[in-house]
């Protein structure tokens, strides 16, 4: 039985987000501050993403600060992108944990699907 889900992520897993930048080739610096253009400071996990002027910033509670200036200083869908391989990443961890085997391939479009196998 196939189950299709929407989650919003927040980000508090340091290995699964090393291993989401990792596999989409970001720099990932553990412990920074950015001062974004109006000011703002944010501190915790900063990535760099492809073409962004500043750095997100994944704060202490999982939460992401950015300032891409409504796509002009940054396209969404790299955010979108890192988001999507976190999410993948943490349900890997997770499954594993718990002794489930994990597959991922990807689909005829391309998309990448994740397989969860429960017991034997």
């Amino acid at each position: 039985m196939s189950h299709t889900m929407n989650i919003e992520v927040e980000m508090h897993d340091i290995q699964a987000l090393k291993l989401a930048c990792r596999r989409l080739g970001l720099t990932l610096q553990e412990q920074g501050k950015v001062k974004f253009y109006d000011g703002t400071i944010a501190e915790g996990i900063l990535v760099h993403l492809p073409g962004w002027k500043y750095p997100i910033c994944i704060k202490g509670n999982g939460q992401v600060a950015y300032d891409n200036y409504n796509g002009k200083w940054g396209k969404e869908e790299e955010l979108n992108k890192l988001h999507a391989y976190y999410g993948l990443e943490k349900a890997k961890i997770e499954a594993r944990k718990k002794g489930y085997s994990v597959y991922e391939t990807r689909d005829t479009t391309g998309e990448l699907v994740l397989k969860i196998r429960i017991g034997g």
